[in-house]
């Protein structure tokens, strides 16, 4: 059997669950990539780890709760493909919104030319009938 000494103990759950058949016909550079695999990935920060039991009478249950961001490539790629597309999205929706008061100002400031000038782009029509 392979050398199991110095592992912490999720490794060594996972070591032990191995058949001891096939534990046996793994090469030493198979196993230690093995172990390492699995250290690896118990190693992970999590922004929030909470593991506790919860013993009854009759069971005992086991309460996981872990939050951490996602690492796998394909998660990575839709991650950065939707934060691209909703930035730029974002970003015209903020520039349509700080644009707008500045257009009616403008708007505002034409209207008042045009009066000032006597200009009648429609006769027999003028915005402020429209507010009486």
């Amino acid at each position: 059997m392979k050398d199991q000494r110095g592992l912490d103990p999720l490794t060594d759950d996972v070591i032990h669950r191995i058949e001891p058949r096939v534990l046996d016909s793994l090469t030493p550079a198979q196993f230690s990539a093995i172990v390492e695999a699995i250290q690896t990935s118990s190693r992970e920060s999590r922004i929030i780890d909470i593991r506790s039991v919860l013993p009854l009478y009759f069971a005992r249950y086991y309460c996981v709760v872990m939050i951490c961001r996602g690492r796998r490539p394909c998660v990575r790629k839709t991650e950065t493909f939707r934060r691209n597309r909703y930035s730029l999205m974002g970003g015209i929706v903020f520039a349509s919104l700080v644009a707008l008061p500045f257009l009616l100002l403008l708007f505002l400031f034409l209207y008042l030319l045009k009066y000032a000038w006597g200009i009648d782009i429609i006769p027999e029509f003028h915005l402020y009938d429209i507010f009486e």
